[in-house]
């Protein structure tokens, strides 16, 4: 007869769970050891925030709720920026928590927390197991919440003493995720919709990613040459050099493309939730009626009508509502559109352009960001951080599938050393690339341990200007001259990488750029740490810039 903790494990097996990560704790040692049997892979992290952040990326990559245990009280507190992207990016994760003895529940016991409580505003449901005859119970409803709907994290709580005990297996079934499709009629009001506008947009949102979503996605927009815009940070999602791509909502938006936006007559939000990112606050669409007739396709009923009132709601997935569309009538005569797909591309090209640039104090990172675009494989995976590095990416860089892009809509500090190690495990024959700045690594760059151990082909660009920049340029707009708190010591990184058995180049002249990506992205023998000494000035506002700014 199993253990409860034996069970967990092999019950994690059987539904498709191949790793894991952790940090271990005394509170869940009969997990820790039950782990020793099963051929799932423990990946042990040196702070629970990167377990976390692993769990999250492999969650995106695979559908399957991506796994992370942690002991209480500290342990827990520290995988909660995790939980925050996880919820914010609608990505299936299960954290579990070794709690105290159950004898001490609610009685103020050491690293005690009441899970429910803490972690009520961002998770999709905590639960508490005190009987191991409710362990099943309660894990097959954490795999179907967490996978259900618009996917998000679930919290499991496990006292210590309850692991241990044995337990009766009940017999199981596969687990199977809610089917939804959309109503026949409610795709013939769509297509009539479709065959009357003159401006049409699509809003494609991350659920959109889910199995064969792209590509119904690129069959839909052509047969009906729709233009399509992509959600915050989801800029892989359709081919960036195609004709119908109009570009992104996030931070980069010009008034006149805005306007463009809004002179649509027909807007379809496909697999997003419609965020204030997104929307731009909420102004496009207006809410919560919008100029526009709004047909609003989310997996999750909660998700319509809150900010919006659409003119046609589909609670089901991307992929079903596009496989329907797509097996519907075609147009009569195919549109002509190229008047209003060029005027967005238009706005979309006018934004993405670099023109290369220099500077006194450093590489302008953007060159290097506009290099990388030569040099990156066709089936590459970009991972990025927060701050400068990422924005010059969603801006600069344009994807063609089957190149991937992992990034967080809660822009956190730290994801991107985990975030590219997880996927690089995942992927191993595709080459990972992940772009930070200094401040963002050096919060989980302890990680990066694990890449050399596991001699993972992540190759890091590290855009080192010494300051946390983008709240240096924020200081700079609101403060101008008054710069506190954004001054980093970083350490010397040559050091840094060989004292964890990383490889290390440094790059310190614009005209060593091009031949020193050249290099990372073919680097093959383990991890790569690639530091571009970088020009803190060009990333500031221009009238900081001309005052002569210190950097």
């Amino acid at each position: 007869m199993p253990t409860a903790a034996q069970y967990l494990v092999d019950f994690l097996r059987r539904r498709g769970v191949d790793r894991a990560y952790c940090v271990p704790g005394e509170s869940y040692l009969p997990i820790l050891d039950a782990f020793l049997d099963s051929p799932i892979d423990l990946i042990t992290c040196y702070h629970e925030s990167s377990a976390g952040f692993m769990a999250v990326a492999d969650g995106r990559i695979t559908g399957i709720p991506g796994i992370c245990f942690v002991s209480r009280g500290p342990g827990a507190t520290n995988a909660t920026i995790a939980l925050h992207t996880a919820q914010q990016d609608a990505v299936p994760m299960i954290l579990f928590i070794g709690q105290v003895e159950r004898r001490n529940l609610r009685r103020e016991s050491f690293q005690e927390i009441d899970y429910g409580k803490m972690y009520s505003t961002i998770c999709k449901w905590v639960a508490e197991v005190t009987d191991p005859a409710r362990l099943p119970e309660v894990l097959a409803r954490a795999m179907h919440v967490a996978t259900d709907g618009t996917p998000g994290p679930v919290v499991v709580v496990l006292p210590e003493d309850m692991l241990d005990e044995p337990m009766d297996p009940p017999s199981e079934k596969p687990h199977a995720a809610t089917r939804t499709a959309p109503a026949p009629q409610a795709v013939d009001a769509v297509l009539d919709l479709l065959g009357k506008a003159k401006r049409p947009l699509i809003i494609a949102g991350g659920q959109v990613a889910a199995g064969d979503g792209r590509a119904a996605l690129k069959t839909f927009a052509e047969k009906w040459s729709i233009p399509v815009v992509v959600s915050f940070r989801r800029h892989d999602l359709f081919s960036n050099s195609s004709p119908l791509y109009a570009g992104d909502l996030g931070v980069s938006n010009t008034p006149a493309q805005v306007e463009s936006f809004r002179s649509s007559d027909l807007v379809l939000a496909i697999g997003t939730r419609l965020g204030d990112l997104t929307t731009k606050g909420y102004t496009f669409p207006a809410s919560p009626w919008p100029e526009q007739t709004l047909v609003h396709v989310c997996d999750d009923p909660a998700a319509i009508g809150i900010n919006y009132q659409p003119d046609i709601g589909l609670a089901c997935t991307a992929l079903s509502f596009l496989e329907a569309v797509n097996a519907g009538r075609a147009p009569a005569v195919a549109p002509d559109r190229s008047g209003w797909t060029g005027e967005l591309a238009a706005h979309r090209d006018a934004i993405a352009a670099w023109r290369p640039r220099t500077s006194d104090d450093g590489i302008v990172f953007g060159n290097v960001v506009a290099r990388l675009q030569e040099h990156m494989p066709a089936d590459g995976i970009i991972a990025t951080d927060a701050g400068m590095s990422a924005a010059l990416m969603y801006r600069h860089f344009r994807y063609e599938p089957p190149q991937l892009l992992l990034a967080t809509v809660t822009g956190c500090m730290g994801f991107g050393v985990p975030g590219a190690i997880a996927m690089a495990l995942r992927y191993p024959d595709r080459k990972v690339v992940a772009l930070l700045g200094d401040g963002g690594f050096l919060m989980t760059s302890n990680e990066l341990a694990i890449a050399v151990a596991r001699k993972v082909p992540v190759t890091f660009l590290l855009a080192n200007n010494r300051s946390l920049g983008s709240i240096r340029a924020f200081q700079e707009r609101v403060y101008p001259g008054r710069n506190s708190a954004t001054d980093l010591s970083p350490p010397d990184f040559d050091l840094f990488a060989r004292s964890h058995g990383c490889a290390y180049m440094r790059v310190e002249q614009e005209a060593e750029v091009d031949a020193a990506l050249q290099r990372a992205v073919a680097h093959d023998g383990g991890p790569l740490l690639v530091e571009f000494r970088t020009s803190l000035s060009a990333a500031l506002p221009e009238g900081a810039r001309e005052k002569g700014q210190p950097s």
